[in-house]
């Protein structure tokens, strides 16, 4: 399917006009630009000397003036272009943008709205298409890889922590704002160092030395444990005093939360040095 712009044209409180196109395979900016550059060139074509653009974004308002290099600029430059023929013709001749926020429900912008989602048009064997829209499409696709290869177990492994969001859903890759993870651990080197060694559990405790460094030390120090564990460290070692979890899942909050209260946690005491490997035989 393609995406539809549509402009609707008001003078003296009557619609004189109505136009949508289809917009092609685009982006909501895309579209928006291009519905802007419709309703100016059928406004400018109308004995007219003034324009009120209503729009629920100044910023793509401001895009399709703009004839620098952007993406969308075709859109710019007919605009651009239909504006000066049109402001040339008198110095009384001018143009207003008028921002009406969607939330507002504006009746005449629902209206528009209401025309444009319930038109469907067939992509066709070959639609016009955005570079941004192949742009987001290949960010989707990778994303989608890379989140069905991050569930199997075979690639995130036995021993990762997972948690999750204020949803309480599990946290997956993304790479916008900072991805999922570092948003919150990020603003401390230390912090975000311990946090790593839990969620990968290559920290200092028993059940990653139990595997790699099996002649250390695994026993936790409150002596309630044989192996110092994940699920121990998080529920009822009484160092800690904390009962985070059952299921060994928590929410990324909480985590940070137990990290910042007990700065022991995952982290190498003073007396203590990061195991040295073992040399290759």
């Amino acid at each position: 399917m393609q995406a539809v712009s549509a402009v609707h044209i008001w003078n003296l409180g009557q619609q004189v006009l109505f136009s949508k196109a289809p917009a092609g395979r685009t982006t909501t900016p895309d579209t928006k630009l291009f519905a802007i550059r419709l309703g100016i060139a059928k406004a400018t074509s109308m004995a007219i000397e003034g324009i009120i653009l209503i729009t629920d974004s100044l910023g793509f308002a401001r895009q399709a003036v703009d004839p620098l290099v952007h993406p969308g600029q075709a859109h710019s430059l007919a605009v651009c272009s239909a504006l000066r023929s049109f402001l040339s013709q008198s110095h009384s001749y001018k143009i207003d943008f008028w921002d009406c926020s969607s939330k507002a429900e504006w009746s005449l912008h629902q209206l528009v709205h209401g025309n444009v989602t319930n038109t469907r048009v067939a992509a066709g064997p070959y639609p016009t298409t955005s570079i941004d829209f192949l742009c987001s499409k290949s960010i989707i696709s990778c994303l989608d890889t890379w989140r069905t290869s991050f569930n199997r177990l075979t690639i995130q492994g036995q021993h990762f922590l997972p948690l999750r969001d204020r949803n309480q859903q599990f946290l997956q890759h993304s790479y916008s704002k900072g991805g999922s993870w570092l948003p919150h651990i990020g603003q401390s080197v230390t912090l975000c160092a311990r946090a790593t060694r839990a969620i990968l559990n290559h920290a200092p405790i028993g059940e990653y030395r139990q595997r790699f460094f099996p002649a250390e030390c695994i026993q936790c120090l409150c002596d309630h444990c044989q192996v110092k564990t994940h699920r121990h460290i998080f529920t009822n070692c009484p160092r800690f005093a904390y009962s985070l979890l059952i299921d060994l899942s928590l929410s990324i909050e909480d985590f940070v939360d137990f990290l910042k209260e007990h700065p022991s946690a995952f982290a190498f005491s003073s007396q203590e040095r990061p195991p040295t490997p073992p040399e290759p035989p």
